[in-house]
């Protein structure tokens, strides 16, 4: 166990020093939730004014907003397409045969590498959670619990949306063109995770199906813990729904992998 860790963590150690040259992609990761967030501002400060409301599905003007800029940042740490379509790559050009005859797994490797690829994203976001909260006491995290349960949950979000993506991979098997998949994944569930508007604003039809899937695991769940939407005595019946769907979605991947690999030729490698 610890031989495997220190082999993954300098996989990680290796991503951080290349993402560290590369700095221009958190600066423009930085840019994308601020504009995003004031692109947001805008679009809904006048809708609330036309409607002439100041609560929209208990949601006010601030709320939202802060919703939203939790969300983006959220949903850009948990999107793994980058690392996705590397893999698929790995799989259609026989890149596969390296982790059949070496002692390294092809799914942890992979999220190492994409744990690594983040690290900065992971820093800078989290660095501006913390500024927030000194130039906006108590628009979220009142309780230092509260922080505990959002760092979980993302650490939840960010594991169970890698695990969706790696499915999806595996399709690669059967399938010469996946990365449309991966695309249409990464900007649908940009909607329906919560990433751009909370899913409340969604009809209860709508939501009861939402519900049954994993997705409202992946953003919405995690940032309304961030801002107090859900109460601490939900906390545990949600944490073990998405450790449930952790299981099953790594489940199937592995499943799913292992039928792939009887299939696949290596043709390329």
């Amino acid at each position: 166990m610890r031989v495997a860790f220190s082999k993954y963590f300098m996989v990680m150690r290796m991503t951080w020093i290349q993402a560290l040259e590369y700095k221009a992609n958190t600066i423009v990761g930085i840019f994308a939730v601020i504009s995003g967030v004031l692109i947001e501002y805008i679009l809904w400060d006048r809708i609330y004014e036309t409607r002439g409301v100041e609560i929209i599905n208990g949601f006010s003007l601030n709320q939202l907003i802060v919703y939203i800029f939790f969300g983006i940042m959220v949903g850009q740490l948990k999107s793994s397409w980058v690392t996705s379509f590397e893999m698929i790559e790995c799989i259609r050009s026989g890149g596969l045969n390296k982790y059949l005859i070496r002692p390294v797994s092809f799914f942890s490797y992979h999220f190492s590498l994409f744990i690594g690829y983040n690290s900065l994203f992971y820093f800078s976001y989290f660095a501006m959670i913390i500024l927030f909260q000194l130039i906006f006491p108590g628009w979220a995290f009142q309780t230092p619990i509260q922080a505990v349960a959002f760092i979980i949950f993302l650490s939840m979000a960010v594991y169970l949306s890698y695990s969706i993506y790696f499915l999806m991979i595996c399709c690669a098997f059967w399938f010469g063109e996946v990365r449309t998949l991966i695309l249409a994944f990464n900007l649908s569930n940009r909607i329906f995770t919560g990433s751009i508007i909370p899913l409340e604003f969604f009809q209860e039809s709508i939501l009861n199906i939402i519900f049954l899937t994993p997705l409202p695991y992946l953003v919405n769940i995690p940032v309304n813990i961030a801002l107090g939407n859900i109460s601490s005595l939900e906390w545990p019946q949600l944490f073990i729904n998405g450790l449930i769907w952790v299981v099953v979605m790594t489940f199937l991947g592995q499943i799913l992998y292992k039928i792939g690999i009887r299939k696949y030729e290596g043709f390329g490698g």
